[in-house]
């Protein structure tokens, strides 16, 4: 069985439904293990504080815990950017032009998670293993 690292727009369409993830990468996903990154907690604060993001009420009063409780909700272990992935980085092709993705898939390649994606820009990385979502 795969574990899975969920791209950012697929941990808020799962925790907080809003968005469509299909049926059988739903099914995969509730008894897959699943990781979101640390890089995803910086992403929703960043675009929730310029406007890009509305967020529930508990994120409003205190991020910390509600990202914590989106994560506990879904069973989801939190995956810190650590050096080796900062190192792959570094390396990784420019196929992708979002930094905050970028981190995700040198994390995925790094950790061995396969992503759990829509953004087909994901696919131009070589041994990175995708679950369309």
């Amino acid at each position: 069985m795969n574990a899975y690292l969920l791209d950012t727009n697929v941990l808020l369409w799962l925790g907080l439904d809003r968005g469509p993830v299909r049926g059988a990468a739903r099914d995969i996903l509730r008894t897959a293990p699943l990781f979101a990154s640390v890089v995803s907690a910086a992403e929703i604060a960043i675009k929730a504080a310029i406007g890009k993001l509305p967020l529930p009420p508990p994120f409003e009063t205190d991020f910390d815990a509600g990202f914590r409780t989106l994560l506990s909700r879904l069973d989801v272990d939190l995956l810190p950017l650590d050096l080796p992935a900062v190192g792959r980085l570094r390396h990784l092709p420019a196929h992708h032009k979002d930094p905050f993705d970028r981190m995700i898939i040198a994390q995925a390649l790094e950790s061995g998670l396969a992503v759990a994606t829509r953004d087909r820009a994901f696919q131009a990385y070589a041994g990175l293993e995708i679950m369309e979502v």
